[in-house]
Parts: structure tokens; sequence; C-alpha cells
């Protein structure tokens, strides 16, 4: 199997990846428990990343006279232990096995009616719907409060219920719309989600 590059997950996690590559992309993740590692520290990174690159205080170091305090061979060995740092940071490792959560999706009102998660955790949603079809008919839509979608992929059927996975979700609140597409689109049910 071949695993998703760095740079499409990259793109995947900053929500920058073209519509036409992320249903094959969350379909391999679906199935990949190595890839859906990666793409938990790849959610991890992004905030700290962007923190370091947005200081207001990081500005340009100002231009001075150079004063040679070492000798070349000190820097030489700084330089050294510098690259087997980002050596060791950068070698592949080996991916924990993240279990999802399993969240029941059920068909209730009320404001006790939402679904809970923990954000810093991938999630197997399992929804309390009957079905008589094949899965590949069904597709699992996360939007905001506000209607923007957050995450989308295909249902699978695991144990005669419809299931979908998906990594972490920020906290906050989201609706969970599972529509069928065959013969057409149609919104078949939709749920609460709070992420905390």
């Amino acid at each position: 199997m071949q695993h998703i590059e760095e740079d499409l997950l990259d793109q995947y996690a900053m929500g920058t990846l073209p519509a036409e590559s992320i249903q094959q992309l969350e379909e391999h993740l679906l199935a990949c428990k190595l890839c859906q590692a990666r793409l938990v520290e790849t959610d991890e990174f992004l905030p700290v990343f962007k923190a370091a690159a947005t200081q207001p205080d990081a500005r340009p170091w100002p231009k001075r006279k150079r004063v040679v305090l070492f000798p070349a061979s000190l820097w030489a060995g700084a330089a050294t232990l510098a690259g087997l740092t980002i050596f060791v940071i950068a070698w592949p490792h080996q991916a924990k096995d993240p279990t999802p959560a399993t969240v029941m999706m059920q068909s209730l009102r009320g404001a006790e009616s939402e679904a809970r998660m923990a954000s810093a955790k991938p999630v197997l949603l399992v929804f309390d719907l009957p079905v008589e079809e094949a899965a590949a008919n069904y597709e699992i839509d996360v939007v905001d409060t506000v209607g923007t979608e957050v995450l989308k992929t295909r249902a699978v059927l695991r144990n005669g219920q419809l299931t979908g996975t998906f990594g972490k979700l920020a906290a906050g609140s989201y609706w969970v719309r599972l529509y069928r597409t065959q013969p057409a689109r149609e919104l078949v049910a939709e749920y609460g989600l709070r992420s905390e």
C-alpha cells in the first residue's frame, strides 16, 4: 500500500488540498492507520508552526561587525551536533496506532442530544440509522455551526451500521450530516456533535 505523500498530508491538514484530491486521500485515511497517525502529528505541529511564524517580536538581526569568539573547530562541532539533532528529530518514527474513540450518533432531540468527543483524538462515528443499501451510497459531512464544511468522507458499513472515521476536530460544536448519494444526493439525517 502506497502511503500519502507528506506535502499532500500537509495540504489536507491546512485545508488547501484541491477538492478533486480530497476523496481519494480520505478513503486512504480510513484504511491506513499509519497515515492516520501522521495526520494527527501534522495537526499537532501546524498550530506550533503558525505561532512561531507570527511572533510579533520576531525581526531581522541588526547588522553588526563580526567578532570571532570561538575557534572554527568549536563552530564545526556545534554544526555537527545541530545536524545530528535534526537527524534524530526527522528520523521516521514508528507511528503509534491511534485507536479512534467510538461515538454513537443517535437521533435524539433537545439540549442533551449532542454527542461529545475529545478534540485530541481521532473518532469513529457510529450512526443509529438502519441501512438496507451498500455503505458506498452514503457520505458524511461535518460542518461548523455556520454551515462551513470541515470534514467529508464516505460512510463504511461495519457490523450492519454506517460508520465514519475522522481525525481530530478542533474544540467546538458541529453538525454531522449523513447523505444518501444514490440515485441523487439527499440529506438523510443530521446529528449534533461537540468536540471538547
